[in-house]
């Protein structure tokens, strides 16, 4: 008796047959040819449910790769100048076939701050982020967005020994602690 019988046998004891499979996948054992065959109908059923997808389908599943691509930086990657705010926001417009010009009236800023913030020479303040938010219908929460602006900064921090030393020479009292 294989291992299958022997967890039908036992789940037998319990649950009717009717039971068990509403409850229950049972695997098939394949030989290498059938599953061959089964993964090329499967890949074959899954291209053509992406080219039967709607604008708005495609749009949204884009949307929903690109905040998991946002969520996978953030908690798991260091900073780095290739994955900023800018190139994200800049994969945004691309996903929604916009110019820089429309999104700048749609989120009521000025066109050249725009231009800024896609360049990374300005970080955006937290009411673009909100604009932004609502501009994503809620799919992007403006928490995500702001930890990019964040992840930026904690970098700059950690790194910008010149500004913290310029800085520090102009403190007049530290306080000091023994332990």
């Amino acid at each position: 008796m294989d291992k299958y019988e022997k967890i039908y046998t036992e789940l037998r004891k319990q649950y009717s047959d009717e039971e068990i499979a509403e409850s229950m996948m049972i695997p098939q054992d394949m030989t290498v040819a059938e599953r061959k065959s089964s993964n090329e109908e499967i890949k074959a059923f899954r291209f053509k449910l992406l080219r039967e997808r709607t604008k708005d389908q495609q749009i949204f599943s884009d949307l929903m790769r690109l905040r998991f691509q946002m969520e996978n930086y953030i908690d798991k990657e260091a900073f780095t100048p290739e994955k900023s705010f800018g190139v994200y926001l800049s994969e945004y417009i691309r996903i929604l076939n916009r110019t820089k010009k429309s999104l700048s009236e749609d989120l009521a800023i000025h066109y050249t701050r725009l231009s800024r913030i896609f360049n990374d020479r300005e970080d955006p303040n937290i009411e673009f982020i909100y604009r932004l938010e609502k501009h994503a219908g809620n799919l992007i929460p403006a928490v995500l967005w702001w930890k990019l602006v964040v992840k930026k900064q904690e970098y700059v921090i950690k790194k910008d020994n010149e500004t913290r030393i310029r800085e520090a020479a102009k403190v007049e009292s530290v306080l000091k602690f023994t332990a």
